[in-house]
Protein backbone atom coordinates (compact mmCIF):
# COMPACT_ATOMS: atom_id res chain seq x y z
CA UNK A 1 0.00 0.00 0.00
CA UNK A 2 1.47 3.66 -1.10
CA UNK A 3 1.66 6.67 1.22
CA UNK A 4 -1.11 8.29 -0.60
CA UNK A 5 -3.63 5.25 -0.38
CA UNK A 6 -2.70 4.78 3.38
CA UNK A 7 -3.07 8.61 3.81
CA UNK A 8 -6.70 7.87 2.33
CA UNK A 9 -7.78 5.13 3.66
CA UNK A 10 -7.12 6.80 7.41
CA UNK A 11 -9.12 9.72 6.21
CA UNK A 12 -12.39 7.66 5.69
CA UNK A 13 -12.06 5.81 8.64
CA UNK A 14 -11.93 9.10 10.36
CA UNK A 15 -15.27 10.21 8.43
CA UNK A 16 -16.37 7.14 9.28
CA UNK A 17 -15.53 6.92 13.24
CA UNK A 18 -16.45 10.85 13.50
CA UNK A 19 -19.99 11.48 12.08
CA UNK A 20 -20.77 14.10 14.14
CA UNK A 21 -19.68 16.97 16.79
CA UNK A 22 -17.06 15.26 19.48
CA UNK A 23 -19.05 16.77 22.53
CA UNK A 24 -21.92 14.70 20.76
CA UNK A 25 -20.03 11.28 20.93
CA UNK A 26 -20.50 8.43 23.63
CA UNK A 27 -17.87 7.66 25.63
CA UNK A 28 -16.89 4.49 23.12
CA UNK A 29 -16.90 6.45 20.40
CA UNK A 30 -14.99 9.46 21.48
CA UNK A 31 -12.06 6.81 22.42
CA UNK A 32 -12.46 5.06 18.79
CA UNK A 33 -12.57 8.80 16.99
CA UNK A 34 -9.44 9.94 19.36
CA UNK A 35 -7.68 6.67 17.96
CA UNK A 36 -8.70 7.43 14.47
CA UNK A 37 -7.61 10.81 14.09
CA UNK A 38 -4.71 10.28 15.35
CA UNK A 39 -3.75 7.67 12.82
CA UNK A 40 -4.60 10.31 10.10
CA UNK A 41 -2.23 12.73 11.75
CA UNK A 42 0.59 10.07 11.89
CA UNK A 43 -0.06 9.36 8.10
CA UNK A 44 -0.27 13.23 7.27
CA UNK A 45 3.11 13.98 9.78
CA UNK A 46 4.76 10.90 7.38
CA UNK A 47 3.24 12.67 4.43
CA UNK A 48 5.12 16.06 5.85
CA UNK A 49 8.39 14.69 6.50
CA UNK A 50 8.45 12.67 3.37
CA UNK A 51 7.73 15.72 1.20
CA UNK A 52 10.63 17.72 2.87
CA UNK A 53 13.17 15.44 2.84
CA UNK A 54 12.34 15.44 -1.15
CA UNK A 55 12.39 19.12 -1.04
CA UNK A 56 15.79 18.45 0.53
CA UNK A 57 17.07 16.34 -1.99
CA UNK A 58 15.85 18.43 -4.62
CA UNK A 59 17.60 21.23 -3.70
CA UNK A 60 20.78 20.05 -3.46
CA UNK A 61 23.75 22.99 -4.14
CA UNK A 62 24.94 20.88 -6.69
CA UNK A 63 22.05 21.48 -9.25
CA UNK A 64 22.02 24.83 -9.33
CA UNK A 65 19.89 26.51 -11.01
CA UNK A 66 17.60 23.76 -11.60
CA UNK A 67 17.58 23.56 -7.75
CA UNK A 68 13.91 23.26 -6.92
CA UNK A 69 14.96 25.91 -4.04
CA UNK A 70 16.14 28.19 -6.66
CA UNK A 71 13.18 27.91 -8.71
CA UNK A 72 11.03 28.69 -6.09
CA UNK A 73 13.27 31.59 -5.07
CA UNK A 74 14.56 30.14 -1.88
CA UNK A 75 18.22 29.41 -1.43
CA UNK A 76 17.32 26.97 1.14
CA UNK A 77 14.80 23.78 1.28
CA UNK A 78 12.92 24.83 4.55
CA UNK A 79 12.25 28.59 2.66
CA UNK A 80 10.96 26.95 -0.21
CA UNK A 81 8.84 24.90 1.81
CA UNK A 82 7.44 27.67 3.88
CA UNK A 83 6.99 29.63 0.21
CA UNK A 84 4.80 26.49 -0.95
CA UNK A 85 2.91 25.46 2.32
CA UNK A 86 2.45 28.86 4.12
CA UNK A 87 3.97 27.42 7.55
CA UNK A 88 6.32 29.10 9.69
CA UNK A 89 9.90 29.01 8.71
CA UNK A 90 10.62 27.72 12.30
CA UNK A 91 8.65 24.85 11.75
CA UNK A 92 9.54 24.32 8.06
CA UNK A 93 13.19 23.91 9.52
CA UNK A 94 12.50 21.64 11.80
CA UNK A 95 10.79 19.17 9.26
CA UNK A 96 14.33 19.02 7.08
CA UNK A 97 16.09 18.84 10.27
CA UNK A 98 13.63 16.04 11.45
CA UNK A 99 13.58 14.08 8.01
CA UNK A 100 17.54 14.68 7.98
CA UNK A 101 17.73 12.62 11.48
CA UNK A 102 15.17 10.22 10.37
CA UNK A 103 17.24 9.05 7.06
CA UNK A 104 20.12 8.08 9.45
CA UNK A 105 17.80 5.69 10.55
CA UNK A 106 15.85 3.60 8.01
CA UNK A 107 13.80 1.57 10.03
CA UNK A 108 12.84 4.27 11.53
CA UNK A 109 12.24 6.10 8.98
CA UNK A 110 10.05 3.71 7.32
CA UNK A 111 7.87 3.66 10.10
CA UNK A 112 7.24 7.36 10.69
CA UNK A 113 6.52 7.11 6.55
CA UNK A 114 3.82 4.43 6.93
CA UNK A 115 2.03 5.98 9.72
CA UNK A 116 2.97 4.18 12.63
CA UNK A 117 4.56 6.96 14.29
CA UNK A 118 4.27 10.31 14.83
CA UNK A 119 6.93 12.92 14.88
CA UNK A 120 6.90 13.38 18.48
CA UNK A 121 7.76 9.59 18.98
CA UNK A 122 10.12 9.67 16.43
CA UNK A 123 11.53 13.00 17.54
CA UNK A 124 12.11 10.92 21.32
CA UNK A 125 13.33 7.70 19.54
CA UNK A 126 15.50 9.23 17.19
CA UNK A 127 17.83 12.11 19.48
CA UNK A 128 19.40 9.48 21.84
CA UNK A 129 19.91 6.97 19.50
CA UNK A 130 22.01 8.94 17.12
CA UNK A 131 23.89 10.33 19.61
CA UNK A 132 25.10 6.64 19.89
CA UNK A 133 24.69 5.14 17.00
CA UNK A 134 28.51 6.21 15.47
CA UNK A 135 30.02 4.36 18.43
CA UNK A 136 27.88 1.06 18.26
CA UNK A 137 27.91 -1.81 15.28
CA UNK A 138 24.96 -0.72 12.51
CA UNK A 139 23.34 -4.04 13.75
CA UNK A 140 22.81 -3.39 17.04
CA UNK A 141 21.43 0.15 16.43
CA UNK A 142 19.05 -1.60 14.12
CA UNK A 143 17.83 -3.93 16.70
CA UNK A 144 17.36 -1.16 19.30
CA UNK A 145 15.66 1.16 16.43
CA UNK A 146 13.31 -1.81 15.67
CA UNK A 147 12.43 -2.96 19.38
CA UNK A 148 11.76 0.94 19.56
CA UNK A 149 9.26 1.06 17.22
CA UNK A 150 7.26 -1.59 18.22
CA UNK A 151 7.08 -0.21 21.94
CA UNK A 152 5.93 2.76 20.06
CA UNK A 153 2.99 0.91 19.02
CA UNK A 154 1.31 0.31 22.26
CA UNK A 155 3.08 3.02 24.48
CA UNK A 156 2.84 7.11 24.60
CA UNK A 157 6.40 8.80 23.45
CA UNK A 158 7.61 9.88 27.13
CA UNK A 159 7.73 6.26 27.73
CA UNK A 160 9.39 5.12 24.37
CA UNK A 161 11.72 7.83 25.12
CA UNK A 162 12.91 6.30 28.40
CA UNK A 163 13.46 3.03 27.04
CA UNK A 164 15.37 4.48 23.84
CA UNK A 165 17.72 6.85 26.58
CA UNK A 166 18.29 3.13 27.67
CA UNK A 167 19.44 1.95 24.85
CA UNK A 168 21.54 4.41 23.86
CA UNK A 169 23.44 3.59 26.98
CA UNK A 170 23.90 0.10 25.70
CA UNK A 171 24.84 1.64 22.15
CA UNK A 172 27.61 3.97 23.96
CA UNK A 173 28.52 2.84 27.61
CA UNK A 174 31.17 5.28 27.71
CA UNK A 175 28.64 7.79 26.08
CA UNK A 176 27.47 8.64 29.71
CA UNK A 177 30.93 10.23 31.29
CA UNK A 178 30.87 13.16 28.49
CA UNK A 179 27.40 13.90 29.29
CA UNK A 180 27.47 13.57 32.76
CA UNK A 181 30.81 15.58 33.27
CA UNK A 182 28.73 18.42 31.36
CA UNK A 183 25.80 18.33 33.43
CA UNK A 184 28.27 18.32 36.61
CA UNK A 185 29.75 21.88 35.06
CA UNK A 186 25.79 23.13 34.27
CA UNK A 187 24.57 22.50 38.07
CA UNK A 188 23.62 25.31 39.86
CA UNK A 189 21.39 27.36 42.65
CA UNK A 190 20.07 30.67 43.02
CA UNK A 191 17.20 32.31 45.30
CA UNK A 192 15.89 35.26 43.78
CA UNK A 193 14.51 38.60 45.38
CA UNK A 194 11.30 38.55 47.54
CA UNK A 195 8.31 39.37 45.62
CA UNK A 196 4.53 39.30 47.15
CA UNK A 197 6.27 37.21 49.89
CA UNK A 198 8.30 34.49 48.09
CA UNK A 199 11.77 33.47 46.73
CA UNK A 200 12.01 31.89 43.62
CA UNK A 201 14.39 28.98 43.96
CA UNK A 202 15.99 27.77 40.73
CA UNK A 203 18.86 25.49 40.45
CA UNK A 204 20.26 22.46 38.22
CA UNK A 205 21.39 19.62 40.47
CA UNK A 206 23.09 16.57 38.97
CA UNK A 207 21.29 13.07 39.15
CA UNK A 208 23.09 12.21 42.33
CA UNK A 209 22.25 15.02 44.44
CA UNK A 210 18.92 15.12 42.73
CA UNK A 211 18.83 10.89 44.16
CA UNK A 212 20.18 12.35 47.88
CA UNK A 213 17.23 15.39 48.05
CA UNK A 214 14.72 12.96 46.60
CA UNK A 215 15.34 10.22 48.81
CA UNK A 216 15.57 12.32 52.28
CA UNK A 217 11.93 14.49 50.86
CA UNK A 218 10.47 11.60 49.58
CA UNK A 219 11.08 9.41 53.04
CA UNK A 220 8.52 12.01 54.76
CA UNK A 221 6.08 13.18 52.26
CA UNK A 222 4.99 9.96 51.80
CA UNK A 223 0.76 9.70 51.92
CA UNK A 224 -0.30 9.26 55.83
CA UNK A 225 -3.00 7.38 57.41
CA UNK A 226 -5.83 9.70 58.37
CA UNK A 227 -9.17 11.25 58.32
CA UNK A 228 -10.02 14.33 56.18
CA UNK A 229 -12.12 16.72 57.88
CA UNK A 230 -14.53 19.62 55.87
CA UNK A 231 -17.08 21.39 57.39
CA UNK A 232 -20.81 20.62 56.45
CA UNK A 233 -23.79 22.19 56.92
CA UNK A 234 -24.53 20.89 60.34
CA UNK A 235 -20.67 21.27 61.36
CA UNK A 236 -20.89 21.93 65.21
CA UNK A 237 -23.10 19.39 66.01
CA UNK A 238 -21.77 17.38 69.04
CA UNK A 239 -23.54 14.66 67.61
CA UNK A 240 -21.93 14.64 64.45
CA UNK A 241 -18.29 14.79 65.53
CA UNK A 242 -18.63 12.74 68.88
CA UNK A 243 -17.79 9.61 67.23
CA UNK A 244 -14.42 10.75 65.00
CA UNK A 245 -11.05 9.35 66.86
CA UNK A 246 -8.69 9.96 63.99
CA UNK A 247 -6.73 13.68 64.07
CA UNK A 248 -7.11 15.77 61.00
CA UNK A 249 -5.57 14.95 57.69
CA UNK A 250 -2.52 16.46 56.90
CA UNK A 251 -3.85 19.68 53.76
CA UNK A 252 -0.43 20.03 53.06
CA UNK A 253 0.23 19.57 48.97
CA UNK A 254 3.17 17.66 47.69
CA UNK A 255 5.33 20.36 46.53
CA UNK A 256 4.49 22.19 49.99
CA UNK A 257 5.78 19.55 52.14
CA UNK A 258 8.97 19.35 49.94
CA UNK A 259 10.09 22.64 50.57
CA UNK A 260 9.38 22.51 54.30
CA UNK A 261 11.14 19.35 54.54
CA UNK A 262 14.40 20.94 52.57
CA UNK A 263 13.63 23.94 55.20
CA UNK A 264 14.26 21.83 57.84
CA UNK A 265 17.63 20.00 56.60
CA UNK A 266 18.82 23.62 56.22
CA UNK A 267 17.34 25.21 59.77
CA UNK A 268 19.75 22.00 61.48
CA UNK A 269 22.52 22.39 59.57
CA UNK A 270 22.32 26.21 60.80
CA UNK A 271 22.18 24.71 64.75
CA UNK A 272 24.97 22.52 64.42
CA UNK A 273 27.88 23.05 66.28
CA UNK A 274 30.46 22.46 63.35
CA UNK A 275 28.32 24.75 60.86
CA UNK A 276 31.19 27.53 59.02
CA UNK A 277 30.27 30.64 61.07
CA UNK A 278 30.06 34.50 59.18
CA UNK A 279 31.77 36.94 60.76
CA UNK A 280 32.22 34.89 63.40
CA UNK A 281 28.74 33.46 64.39
CA UNK A 282 26.99 30.23 63.23
CA UNK A 283 24.13 31.14 60.24
CA UNK A 284 21.55 33.52 61.96
CA UNK A 285 18.69 35.04 60.78
CA UNK A 286 19.02 38.54 62.00
CA UNK A 287 15.42 40.06 62.35
CA UNK A 288 14.77 43.46 63.08
CA UNK A 289 10.92 44.62 65.25
CA UNK A 290 10.22 47.42 67.06
CA UNK A 291 9.09 46.56 70.55
CA UNK A 292 5.90 47.87 70.42
CA UNK A 293 5.49 45.91 67.23
CA UNK A 294 6.72 42.54 68.73
CA UNK A 295 4.18 43.26 71.69
CA UNK A 296 1.00 44.54 70.18
CA UNK A 297 1.70 41.74 66.75
CA UNK A 298 0.25 44.83 64.75
CA UNK A 299 3.40 45.52 62.34
CA UNK A 300 6.20 44.85 60.09
CA UNK A 301 9.49 43.11 60.89
CA UNK A 302 12.32 42.75 58.99
CA UNK A 303 14.71 40.05 58.37
CA UNK A 304 18.50 40.76 57.36
CA UNK A 305 18.67 40.86 53.55
CA UNK A 306 15.78 40.39 52.20
CA UNK A 307 13.36 43.14 50.80
CA UNK A 308 10.06 42.43 52.04
CA UNK A 309 8.66 42.08 55.69
CA UNK A 310 7.35 39.47 57.62
CA UNK A 311 4.58 39.80 60.14
CA UNK A 312 5.12 40.03 63.81
CA UNK A 313 3.95 36.64 64.29
CA UNK A 314 6.88 35.17 62.24
CA UNK A 315 9.11 37.26 64.36
CA UNK A 316 7.66 35.67 67.43
CA UNK A 317 8.16 32.85 66.08
CA UNK A 318 11.49 32.88 64.96
CA UNK A 319 12.78 34.59 68.22
CA UNK A 320 10.91 31.66 70.61
CA UNK A 321 13.33 29.01 68.66
CA UNK A 322 16.33 31.04 68.79
CA UNK A 323 16.43 34.28 70.95
CA UNK A 324 16.59 37.56 70.73
CA UNK A 325 18.60 40.92 71.57
CA UNK A 326 17.14 44.28 72.73
CA UNK A 327 18.62 47.19 71.51
CA UNK A 328 17.64 50.90 72.38
CA UNK A 329 17.85 53.52 68.71
CA UNK A 330 17.37 56.71 67.96
CA UNK A 331 14.67 57.88 65.48
CA UNK A 332 17.27 58.00 62.75
CA UNK A 333 18.42 53.69 63.59
CA UNK A 334 21.33 55.16 65.89
CA UNK A 335 22.33 52.58 68.44
CA UNK A 336 22.38 53.62 71.83
CA UNK A 337 22.62 50.83 74.09
CA UNK A 338 22.56 47.04 72.86
CA UNK A 339 21.78 44.39 75.57
CA UNK A 340 22.81 40.94 76.41
CA UNK A 341 21.47 38.36 73.64
CA UNK A 342 18.81 36.32 75.34
CA UNK A 343 18.80 32.61 74.13
CA UNK A 344 15.68 30.55 74.58
CA UNK A 345 16.83 27.62 74.92
CA UNK A 346 20.75 25.88 75.48
CA UNK A 347 21.75 23.40 73.44
CA UNK A 348 21.94 20.81 76.93
CA UNK A 349 17.85 21.52 76.81
CA UNK A 350 17.87 20.65 73.38
CA UNK A 351 19.65 17.16 73.83
CA UNK A 352 16.92 16.70 76.20
CA UNK A 353 13.94 17.42 74.55
CA UNK A 354 15.56 15.38 71.42
CA UNK A 355 15.57 12.29 73.85
CA UNK A 356 11.95 12.61 75.75
CA UNK A 357 10.15 14.20 72.04
CA UNK A 358 11.82 12.35 69.52
CA UNK A 359 10.79 14.52 66.88
CA UNK A 360 7.78 17.11 66.36
CA UNK A 361 5.63 15.60 68.54
CA UNK A 362 2.21 16.47 65.91
CA UNK A 363 0.28 12.72 65.33
CA UNK A 364 1.75 11.81 62.50
CA UNK A 365 4.53 14.15 61.72
CA UNK A 366 8.02 12.33 60.66
CA UNK A 367 10.15 15.08 61.16
CA UNK A 368 13.16 13.93 63.10
CA UNK A 369 14.04 15.52 66.52
CA UNK A 370 17.58 17.34 65.21
CA UNK A 371 15.49 19.06 61.66
CA UNK A 372 12.55 20.36 64.72
CA UNK A 373 12.31 24.07 66.46
CA UNK A 374 11.46 24.39 70.35
CA UNK A 375 8.10 25.83 70.83
CA UNK A 376 7.42 27.89 74.17
CA UNK A 377 3.79 26.27 74.69
CA UNK A 378 3.26 29.04 77.21
CA UNK A 379 4.79 31.79 75.48
CA UNK A 380 7.21 33.83 77.21
CA UNK A 381 5.73 37.51 76.32
CA UNK A 382 2.66 35.82 78.32
CA UNK A 383 4.85 34.38 81.49
CA UNK A 384 5.97 31.43 80.03
CA UNK A 385 9.31 29.91 81.49
CA UNK A 386 12.27 28.54 79.60
CA UNK A 387 12.38 25.52 80.47
CA UNK A 388 11.81 21.70 80.14
CA UNK A 389 7.94 22.54 81.44
CA UNK A 390 7.28 24.49 79.09
CA UNK A 391 8.67 23.23 75.84
CA UNK A 392 7.82 21.00 72.88
CA UNK A 393 9.48 20.03 69.35
CA UNK A 394 7.68 20.95 66.49
CA UNK A 395 8.74 20.80 62.80
CA UNK A 396 8.76 24.42 61.31
CA UNK A 397 5.17 23.99 59.26
CA UNK A 398 3.54 22.63 63.08
CA UNK A 399 5.22 25.78 64.76
CA UNK A 400 4.22 28.25 62.26
CA UNK A 401 0.72 26.46 62.70
CA UNK A 402 0.16 25.66 66.27
CA UNK A 403 -1.85 29.16 66.99
CA UNK A 404 -4.07 28.90 64.16
CA UNK A 405 -4.21 25.07 63.31
CA UNK A 406 -6.44 22.25 64.97
CA UNK A 407 -3.98 21.24 67.01
CA UNK A 408 -2.97 22.41 71.17
CA UNK A 409 0.10 21.47 73.16
CA UNK A 410 0.33 21.06 77.07
CA UNK A 411 2.71 20.24 79.29
CA UNK A 412 1.54 17.69 82.06
CA UNK A 413 3.72 16.14 85.12
CA UNK A 414 7.05 17.15 82.36
CA UNK A 415 5.28 15.29 79.77
CA UNK A 416 3.94 17.10 76.64
CA UNK A 417 0.09 16.04 75.61
CA UNK A 418 -1.45 17.10 72.29
CA UNK A 419 -5.39 17.63 71.38
CA UNK A 420 -7.11 18.56 68.27
CA UNK A 421 -10.75 20.25 67.42
CA UNK A 422 -12.60 20.10 65.07
CA UNK A 423 -16.06 22.13 64.87
CA UNK A 424 -17.49 21.67 68.09
CA UNK A 425 -15.74 18.47 68.80
CA UNK A 426 -12.85 18.09 70.97
CA UNK A 427 -10.24 15.05 71.50
CA UNK A 428 -8.94 14.07 74.76
CA UNK A 429 -5.26 14.97 76.08
CA UNK A 430 -2.93 12.10 75.10
CA UNK A 431 0.60 11.94 75.07
CA UNK A 432 2.41 13.92 72.44
CA UNK A 433 5.19 11.54 71.72
CA UNK A 434 7.15 11.07 68.02
CA UNK A 435 5.26 8.32 66.74
CA UNK A 436 4.75 8.59 62.58
CA UNK A 437 2.23 6.73 61.19
CA UNK A 438 3.00 3.67 59.75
Amino acid sequence: MTSGEGLAGAFQRVCAEVPVSPPLLSDDQLVAAAQAVEELARQVEGMQLAIAREFDRRTDETLGEDSLAHRLGAKKPWGALETVTRTSAKDARERVAEARRLAKLPILEDAVGAGALGRAQAAEIAAPLLTAADHAAPELTETACAQLVELAQALPATAVAEAARAWASVLDPDGIEPVEQAAFEKRFLTLGRARGGLVKLTGLLTIEQAATVRAVIDAHINPRAGVSFTAAANDGDPSETAGLQEPPADTRTAGQKRVDVLHAVFAAQARATDAPTMGGAHPTLLITITRETYETGAGPAWIDGEDEPVTARTARRIADAGGYQEAETTREGAVLTLGRTQRCFTPHQRKALAIRDKGCVIPGCTIPARWCEIHHVTPWQHGGQTNLDNAALLCWYHHATIDTGPYQLRVDNGAPEVRWTFGSHTSPWTAAVHRPRP
